[in-house]
């Protein structure tokens, strides 16, 4: 399976497609698996991922798996998916974050206006049914940083109660380092966008007993996070560590947290308990980054990175079209 990489990544498909069946059919009846999808972000390179949830919407997964996770702008792809909104919440690449009033690299003191983001597109004319994502079948966890203690939590969706306290996740989710630098306050702590140390919680996944995990993924497989350099190191400290040599340490160390969690992902690290693990990540070479406001660009990206979902699950990629 070219499209499909990870831990006996056939077998995760057939769990997922095995129980689509079923739901499709009627039977709702236990099957003894635990079934998760992992989201990954990435600023605007996170469309390549919505592109991979927005396929599995077309194929009527919505509320197929039992866990879902997402780290960065993947948990606003999850949370729009949960919502049964995949559709709408990708349009918030290529229609509200590729304008310069929210994504403006010039802007350096505020690069990503996500106060403005979620102003007038997650809580206004793209907005989330936070509702929906909190009565979903599926338990959803975001991934977030702590700043006091520079290490990752995730924050139980459901179990936040409120769409309040789901709001306030979401928004500590994606406050990107150096992008914007302003933490947020969810349950009295202050958090920023997990990147740093989880930047995908396959992990998590899997230390919670899932047996079938889908990882969708914006970087190719060849990846590798580089050190950051001095100069670097020392923006950080003075932007956003301030002093808090956890946090700092945090951020030195972020390229072996990343090594270690994407070999785990692609089956270079197996995982303890004998789970299958399917992983989708974009190919080497293509053109989206970060900063990646192209309209075009995005949608070439997000339906490439569709398509190849539907392959990898047995499905017509040719299906899929994006409005």
């Amino acid at each position: 399976m070219s499209d499909v990489r990870g831990v006996n990544p056939q077998a995760a498909v057939e769990a997922i497609r095995a129980r689509a069946a079923r739901f499709q059919a009627g039977d709702r009846s236990p099957d003894g698996r635990k079934l998760a999808l992992v989201v990954e972000g990435g600023a605007l390179r996170g469309v390549c991922s919505a592109g991979g949830v927005v396929a599995l919407e077309h194929l009527g997964l919505t509320d197929l798996f039992d866990h879902v996770y997402g780290t960065s702008a993947g948990v606003m792809n999850a949370s729009y998916f949960l919502a049964g909104q995949a559709r709408l919440g990708i349009r918030v690449y290529y229609e509200d974050m590729n304008r310069r009033e929210i994504v403006n690299p010039w802007r350096v003191w505020n690069i990503l206006d996500l106060d403005r983001l979620f102003e007038q597109s997650i809580l206004g004319d793209k907005r989330l049914r936070l509702d929906a994502v909190l009565a979903s079948r599926s338990k959803l966890f975001i991934a977030a940083l702590l700043v006091e203690t520079g290490r990752g939590t995730l924050f139980d969706a459901q179990a936040l109660g409120s769409e309040e306290n789901l709001l306030a996740a979401l928004r500590a989710a994606t406050a990107v380092p150096f992008l914007y630098r302003r933490p947020t306050l969810v349950d009295g702590r202050h958090c920023l966008d997990a990147g740093l140390v989880n930047s995908f919680p396959v992990a998590d996944a899997l230390a919670a007993g899932c047996t079938d995990v889908l990882v969708l993924l914006t970087r190719p497989h060849g990846y590798r996070r580089p050190r950051a350099g001095r100069f670097m190191r020392w923006l950080f400290n003075r932007l956003h560590a301030r002093g808090n040599h956890r946090l700092a340490r945090a951020y030195a160390r972020r390229h072996e947290e990343d090594a270690a969690i994407r070999d785990l992902a692609f089956g270079r690290v197996p995982p303890t308990h004998g789970a299958n693990v399917a992983t989708i990540c974009t190919d080497e070479g293509e053109a989206v980054g970060r900063m990646t406001t192209d309209r075009q660009l995005l949608r070439a990206a997000a339906l490439a990175f569709g398509r190849k979902t539907l392959r990898a699950l047995g499905a017509d990629p040719e299906a899929l079209v994006l409005d």
